[in-house]
């Protein structure tokens, strides 16, 4: 039986069974590389999904905020409805708040004198969800005649 020398290792002696392949050492190292790249990879995966749900629960309580606002702003002269009323989307639980203000348009000039001509009410919806806590704040304003009350803050 005829060897060839090319057949052989680096540093390794031919031996009358030796066979051509991967020594233990070489096989753990790229095991050792192939786990590290599969974790890195499901640390990737499971990373991305967790942001995809935080987007979808922040564009679910971005909605509601907005429905609220354009409810609330239709009727500022009325009683606001329940405050922290409770919703739920997709199994998360969101808590709706909508805060009526009156205020002055310029800081300097007073209220009551402009109260005759119009009044400014600022109407603020906040909505938080989740075990940790998180929160989207939508605020608008609306000019309305002087016989518009504003609407009293609950509880009061």
């Amino acid at each position: 039986m005829n060897r060839d020398k090319s057949m052989a290792s680096p540093g390794m002696p031919l031996c009358g069974n030796a066979v051509a392949g991967f020594t233990v050492i070489e096989t753990l190292v790229a095991l050792t590389l192939l786990a590290a790249a599969a974790g890195f990879l499901m640390a990737t995966l499971g990373t991305s999904s967790r942001l995809v749900r935080d987007v979808r629960e922040n564009e679910t309580a971005l909605w509601l905020a907005r429905s609220r606002l354009v409810e609330a702003a239709a009727y500022p002269d009325r009683s606001p409805p329940q405050d922290d009323r409770p919703d739920q989307f997709e199994g998360v639980d969101y808590r709706t708040r909508i805060e009526y203000r009156e205020i002055s348009p310029l800081p300097e000039i007073d209220i009551d004198k402009v109260a005759r001509a119009f009044r400014l009410i600022e109407i603020r919806v906040l909505v938080s969800w989740g075990a940790r806590p998180s929160t989207v704040q939508l605020t608008a304003y609306r000019k309305t005649g002087p016989e518009t009350s504003v609407p009293p803050a609950p509880g009061k």
